[in-house]
């Protein structure tokens, strides 16, 4: 049973870490179409979940649905956080961090 705890924990920080690449990915994208970007996160669960399945395919279902959330999760986080300093250094300099 531990095993499969530590298991999970890999997969969680998997989750976490594919999480920050999918928002720092759409930022640069909505940005590069010169579009103010969204306040809000545009990603989907049924997105999230979609990545989930490139690196958890064979665990069960409450646990993908758990690290769709914890990809959504950190997604919502990161682009918030990730936008404040696009707007911050856009405001400051027309030449965008990426």
């Amino acid at each position: 049973m531990k095993e499969l705890s530590q298991d999970f924990d890999v997969l969680a920080e998997r989750a976490d870490d594919c999480g920050t690449l999918w928002a720092g990915r759409m930022l640069r994208r909505v940005a590069s179409t010169s579009k103010e970007p969204p306040r809000e996160w545009p990603g989907t669960m049924d997105e999230a979940r979609r990545l989930v399945e490139t690196f958890a395919g064979r665990v069960g279902f409450n646990q993908r649905e758990k690290l769709a959330e914890i990809v959504q999760y950190t997604a919502e986080w990161t682009w918030a956080d990730s936008l404040d300093t696009w707007r911050a250094k856009r405001q400051g300099t027309r030449n965008l961090w990426w």
